[in-house]
């Protein structure tokens, strides 16, 4: 599905987890073009949702309210299940138009035992996009949710990013949280530095909410709400870098300290993040 307003160009895949394949602004890419017409990988996509958690779950398995929740590995490179279920399953196209569409994404009573409606708002500004991400707990008791977006922006080598927070979780060599710390000198975007100075996999807690990205000949501004984290993803080498917004840290279903937001039947948790870009 392909989405416009004047200078910017979206295209939207319902069918492959509800992913973007193209965001566009000038003929400019503002997100990585998926890498192929043909390859519905989500990892090879320019964006995807996380939903009803992002990150991995430690061996599939937390506690919430006395249950013990077991979650079913979703990606065979990786041990632990990962980004939650919408990435991988297709969604419905509940409306669209020319250039705003809404997805409809229905989960959960299998292994997530809660069911829940996840929604996908698109609308296509004048120099960018706004997406709202939201979920519903359509179960009959509490439900714990995360919400994030996965974005993959492109040309890592000549880019340079500036965002704020103040601490950042270690992980272990399965890449799981260890130890909250404050974010070292060498990792820090407080002032604007090039995107693959460090190869990171790291998430950056009690985030500001915005973060400036320049290349030589544009600039775009993610601003995001009822954000808190910022995962950060540079592996070294590749010609992309992640700046990933969730409602809550890595690793906090296995923590569960008021980290999580806890949803009541019927009740909605949402985020919403916007790309918005300009001539540098």
């Amino acid at each position: 599905m392909m989405l416009g307003n004047g200078d910017v160009r979206v295209m939207v895949d319902a069918a492959h987890g509800g992913a973007i394949r193209e965001l566009s602004w000038r003929g400019l890419p503002v997100l990585r073009t998926a890498l192929s017409a043909t390859d519905t990988d989500p990892f090879s996509t320019a964006c995807f949702a996380l939903v009803p958690y992002a990150n991995r779950i430690a061996q599939g398995r937390f506690a919430f309210r006395g249950i013990e929740i077991g979650l079913r590995r979703n990606w065979d490179r990786d041990a632990h299940p990962l980004h939650g279920q919408g990435w991988r399953l297709p969604w419905s196209v509940e409306q669209s138009s020319v250039a705003a569409a809404t997805l409809v994404f229905a989960g959960g009573g299998d292994d997530w035992p809660w069911r829940y409606r996840a929604v996908q708002e698109f609308a296509v500004l004048a120099a960018g996009l706004k997406v709202r991400l939201s979920v519903a707990n359509l179960a009959d008791s509490p439900m714990p949710a995360m919400l994030g977006l996965h974005p993959y922006f492109p040309q890592a080598a000549v880019a340079t990013v500036e965002t704020s927070a103040t601490t950042v979780w270690l992980p272990d060599a399965q890449a799981l949280p260890i130890e909250e710390v404050r974010i070292p000198p060498e990792w820090s975007f407080q002032t604007a530095r090039p995107a693959t100075l460090v190869a990171l996999d790291h998430c950056f807690d009690h985030w500001q909410g915005v973060a400036t990205l320049r290349w030589p000949d544009r600039v775009v501004r993610m601003t995001a709400t009822g954000c808190r984290a910022l995962h950060v993803y540079t592996p070294a080498k590749a010609d992309f870098f992640c700046l990933e917004p969730q409602s809550a840290p890595v690793g906090a279903l296995n923590r569960v300290q008021g980290e999580v937001a806890v949803l009541g039947p019927g009740e909605n948790l949402q985020i919403s993040v916007e790309f918005i870009v300009e001539r540098a």
